[in-house]
């Protein structure tokens, strides 16, 4: 199969959280074609476990203007890894410190326009103290929430959760865990 080659690329968009490239390409076919493409970094989601239940926060988001139910998740930081940032958005968001971390795998967030990786992890043997969060998530309302397996999974089919990150990582998780 021949490749895909890049034959201009612009960018045509930079802000603090991302950028935005305009590419100029040739397919297999030898058509040339063009593509916006959303540059920004990696991010992770942690479950947080403790026994039957789960740990959920919701927040006003702007961008939908409801508040929303999710799980823990935020961007890694340059330098940081994964795992790393995991543990630091699990303490500033849930006010949650745990003993034991399992990556549950990855996926890309938004393959359309991106190639952004979301890393899953999952989070046991919890302690749970004193939400942390930043400026930005307390105008957010941000709350932590103790739900029972039970109680997430029909959330979740009756699609009253609506966020992609906590979908696909309940996803990986259920099919690991063979919930």
């Amino acid at each position: 199969m021949k490749k895909w080659e890049t034959i201009g690329s612009e960018e045509v968009y930079n802000c603090k959280y991302f950028k935005i490239l305009e590419e100029d390409f040739f397919m297999p076919s030898g058509k040339k074609h063009k593509y916006h493409l959303f540059r920004t970094t990696d991010y992770v989601i942690v479950i947080a476990k403790e026994g039957n239940y789960f740990y959920l926060i919701e927040q006003y988001r702007y961008t939908t203007k409801s508040k929303l139910l999710q799980v823990v998740a935020g961007a890694i930081e340059e330098g940081q890894a994964p795992l790393a940032t995991a543990k630091r958005e699990l303490k500033e968001e849930a006010g949650i410190t745990a003993k034991k971390f399992k990556k549950l795998g990855w996926f890309y967030s938004f393959y359309g326009s991106s190639d952004q990786k979301a890393y899953v992890y999952l989070a046991e043997d919890l302690e749970i103290g004193k939400q942390m969060p930043d400026d930005f998530e307390k105008e957010c309302g941000i709350i932590r929430k103790k739900l029972k397996i039970s109680e997430v999974k029909k959330l979740i089919s009756s699609g009253k959760i609506k966020d992609h990150d906590t979908l696909a990582a309940f996803c990986l998780f259920m099919l690991k865990r063979k919930l």
